[in-house]
């Protein structure tokens, strides 16, 4: 109850000292821009400015105030920002205006009166929530003119501002903007107008303001990025539902409010920057597409028009009953050109810019452009525009008479009129005479044309012909009896009648004959009599009809077996006949009855000639004439097979061709005389073992070939190389041998060691007892008939007992006379061979170079003396020792 208690006196006290001020709109535009939501970055402001006066205050004194928006007169809270103007011309924004720090000032005249420009954003925490399409109120607060901090009048605007935001739909704004006005002054003022003439539809303030217009406040990109702080800019948010468009641009002083420049257009389109024209009618580029003016053109100052020209080509010669024409001109300003006439006799002007021709003649084109408040005047530009007259022919239609009788009614033919013309509209109307009279003679006399004349016509006159023909006279008909005829001859028009007027024919039996075109026409073979009339015309009596028989022959028909040939053993071709004299393009089908044809041969007829007979038909017109034929039969063609000489193969090749062939093209067959080496397979060769075998190609021949005789080729299949070892093998001395693998390596067609006649048998002279040394590994005993083997032997390497890491020796009699040194080196070096006896006498000295592993040495003891004895190895790193018995 206490806040209701309070809001009662504000309003009151709001209604009280409000009644006795007043506050007139000079200028109040009549859009503002509003989002309808609570987000700030949702905001996208223009500023918004009005002139305002304001009455009723107490005279010469100083006023705080500040500005801002209501949605309903009533209400005493207003919301939005403050834009103030202080004495110095300085605009101030001010987000918390107050009567404190935040505010304005004014001082009023001797009359208590003052009169300025106000302006004030739109918040988006509006407590009234001014979506678009609603309506605020413009409100100025002020104090008591005596430094008071409270507010004492409220004082609001009577008409309503519509709230609207930028999109694309007729209920949204298009942003437009200008580049620098030549003409304009920062701190002034730009207001816009359609067609209304009492409140702009927006209006803004020239940049700079010195006021920070940027996004981070709230304000459109396109003005913070384009026009806040560039001087001579201006930005505004324009209604899409503007069927005109904008049609006046002004400005107005900041000091006094009077207007210092404007710009006008007619139809709402403004010079765009960058060149052209853009439209402001019905616009819907919202923020997308901003409408940016060419701040050059439209100055915002005194009128400045350019200048324009005009570019109007020659015109063409026309000719009367052309269609209307474009006479094309074109103003450098793009404005619309106009035109007019000098003859309108010969053309006139419609819908302003296209020719209608009249009539033949000149006239003189000319084509002006008016300008604007942005373009003076062009000079204007004249074109002769030449109409010729249209061709128009005129001709006399052709009248016959008989002599004697009354000239004919002459009458005339018009080709050409235009326009819907007609002969009523012609200068002067044709005549039509002729130089014969009633009783002129029989003959042709001339239909003339004269006197015609038209403005808009190039006349022609054709003469038309009156034929004059004698009074009707006696004809006769000449026709001597008829020339037999044969079916198929060609129509014919045998009488002539003595006036030269063409005979007519009947025929009494249309089998044989009819009338075609008026001529004899042959149906078919018999007689017919033939009548030939001529009726008569204005000039000759009907003629006495003629008659004569006529008599038309068969045609002359051969019907010819046509000859055939095949070879022996085939069965008879297809007998045909062929037809000789057909006429009217008939054909066999016309006969009553068809022949047949057959001959004497059969398919197992030997090799000769037989007739081929034809007869049986018959036909109503035509003789028929028979023509027998002849079959040949021919004895089979004789061929041959072309087979060259076999490759050597070898034990495992794959199969292969031949290649052989027979002269009659059919295929050749293979058989091999040996098939344990080849075999046919598919009809290519299949080797199946070495050795030789004779291939023989051959052809039998069928029922167009006799059979070739047959070719031999010897073909040779070598065994397959097969390779037969054993792996070189270590072991230690005193151990059993080590198992001795054998490995295969040519063995073809997946063949393996159970192929063999007989396997191969590995063998070597070492045993578990025998010394450090190395021993043969032989492979023996493999034999095959397919391969050739080669039968490889290895080495048994056999160490001493201490393994491969120390140096060795062994000395035994491997033979009378022989004694065998088997060296076991673990590196490649020189070294000696030395044979001492017991008292250390050397008998004997070899020097040899060792290889790393076994080295094996005879050296030669004949003519020792039986007995025990020292052998010693000696080399850079090492010293070898053994005993040795010598018998």
């Amino acid at each position: 109850m206490k806040l209701f208690s309070t809001c009662i006196i504000a309003f009151l006290l709001f209604t009280t000292n409000t009644f006795s001020q007043s506050i007139t709109e000079l200028i109040l535009p009549r859009y503002i821009q509003g989002t309808g939501n609570f987000n700030p970055a949702d905001d996208r402001k223009t500023p918004f400015a009005c002139r305002l006066k304001i009455e009723g205050l107490t005279a010469n004194k100083t006023y705080r105030y500040t500005t801002g928006f209501v949605d309903d007169p009533g209400n005493p809270s207003s919301e939005g920002h403050t834009i103030h103007i202080d004495a110095a011309g300085n605009f101030v924004r001010t987000e918390n205006p107050d009567f404190i720090s935040g505010y304005g000032e004014f001082t009023t005249d001797a009359s208590g009166s003052y009169t300025g420009w106000f302006m004030a954003e739109v918040n988006h925490a509006f407590l009234f929530f001014p979506y678009p399409g609603s309506f605020v109120y413009f409100r100025v607060r002020l104090n008591d003119g005596d430094g008071g901090t409270s507010t004492v009048h409220y004082l609001t605007t009577t008409n309503q501002i519509t709230t609207i935001n930028f999109g694309p739909t007729p209920d949204d704004g298009t942003a437009l903007r200008s580049t620098a006005a030549t003409s304009g002054i920062a701190k002034n003022f730009v207001m816009l107008w359609d067609d209304a003439t009492d409140r702009p539809v927006c209006g803004s303030v020239i940049e700079s303001d010195g006021v920070d217009n940027t996004i981070a406040n709230g304000y459109a990109d396109f003005y913070t990025d384009f026009v806040n702080g560039q001087n001579k800019t201006w930005g505004v948010i324009i209604p899409n539902n503007l069927a005109s468009g904008i049609k006046k641009i002004a400005q107005y002083n900041l000091t006094d409010g009077a207007e210092t420049g404007v710009k006008t257009s007619a139809d709402g389109s403004w010079a765009k920057a960058g060149g052209g024209s853009a439209s402001t009618a019905n616009a819907d580029g919202g923020l997308a597409s901003v409408i940016v003016l060419d701040g050059s053109i439209i100055t915002l100052g005194a009128a400045v028009q350019q200048p324009q020209t005009i570019t109007f080509v020659p015109l063409t010669a026309k000719t009367y009953g052309n269609a209307d024409l474009d006479p094309g001109a074109t103003a450098s300003s793009t404005l619309p050109v106009t035109y007019t006439s000098s003859n309108l006799a010969v053309a006139t002007i419609v819908n302003g810019n296209t020719i209608h021709i009249v009539g033949a003649g000149t006239t003189d084109i000319t084509a002006e452009q008016a300008g604007s408040t942005d373009y003076s005047a062009a000079a204007p530009v004249v074109r002769s525009l030449t109409v010729n007259p249209a061709p128009l022919t005129i001709t006399a239609e052709n009248k016959e008479k008989v002599q004697g009788d009354p000239l004919p009614a002459f009458t005339i033919i018009y080709d050409g009129f235009v326009n819907g013309d007609d002969a009523g509209d012609l200068t002067t109307p044709p005549i039509a005479s002729t130089t014969a009279t009633a009783s002129s003679g029989a003959g042709d006399y001339p239909i003339t044309i004269s006197g015609a004349t038209a403005t808009n016509y190039t006349i022609t006159h054709v003469p038309g012909n009156l034929k004059v023909t004698a009074s009707r006279q006696q004809q006769t008909i000449a026709l001597g009896p008829l020339v037999p005829k044969t079916y198929g001859d060609a129509d014919f028009a045998p009488a002539t009648a003595s006036s030269g007027l063409q005979v007519f024919y009947t025929s009494d039996n249309p089998a044989v004959a009819t009338v075609v075109n008026n001529k004899i026409h042959i149906v078919g073979a018999g007689t017919a009599m033939i009548k030939a009339s001529q009726p008569g015309d204005i000039n000759y009596e009907a003629a006495v009809d003629v008659s004569e028989l006529l008599t038309v022959k068969k045609a002359s028909l051969i019907i010819k077996a046509e000859n055939k040939s095949r070879l022996f053993g085939q069965p008879n071709p297809e007998l045909t006949i062929a037809y000789t004299g057909f006429v009217n393009n008939e054909s066999k089908t016309t006969l009553t009855t068809q022949p047949t044809i057959s001959t004497t041969a059969i398919a197992s007829s030997q090799p000769g000639n037989y007739p081929i007979k034809v007869e049986g038909a018959a036909a109503a017109n035509y003789d028929i004439t028979y023509e027998n034929g002849t079959l040949t039969v021919n004895p089979l063609p004789a061929q041959t097979i072309t087979f060259d000489a076999l490759p050597v193969k070898r034990y495992g090749d794959g199969d292969f061709v031949t290649a052989a062939t027979a002269s009659s093209g059919l295929a050749v067959s293979y058989s091999s005389s040996n098939t344990s080496v080849a075999t046919v397979v598919n009809g290519m060769i299949h080797i199946t073992g070495a050795g030789t075998t004779n291939i023989t190609a051959s052809q039998p021949g069928n029922a167009f070939n006799a059979p070739a005789p047959d070719v031999i080729r010897t073909l040779t299949v070598q065994k397959a190389n097969l390779e037969i070892r054993v792996a070189d093998t270590v072991k230690m001395e005193g151990q059993r041998n080590p198992d001795l693998e054998i490995k295969y390596n040519g063995f073809v067609n997946g063949e393996n060691v159970s192929n063999l006649i007989t396997p191969a048998v590995v063998s070597t002279t070492a045993t578990t007892n025998s010394v450090a040394g190395k021993y043969p590994i032989l492979v023996t005993g493999a034999t095959s008939n397919n391969y050739a083997i080669a039968q490889l032997s290895a080495t048994l390497r056999i160490l001493p007992p201490q393994g491969s890491s120390e140096d060795n020796i062994n000395a035994y009699l491997s033979s009378p006379g022989q004694l065998k040194v088997n060296i076991y080196s673990v590196e490649a070096g020189k070294a000696g061979i030395q044979l001492f006896d017991q008292h250390g006498t050397r008998l004997l000295q070899v020097n040899v170079t060792l290889v790393k592993g076994h080295s094996s040495y005879q050296l030669p003891v004949g003519n020792v003396v039986p007995g025990i004895y020292h052998v010693r190895v000696s080399g850079p790193a090492f010293l070898l020792k053994t005993k040795v018995v010598i018998r």
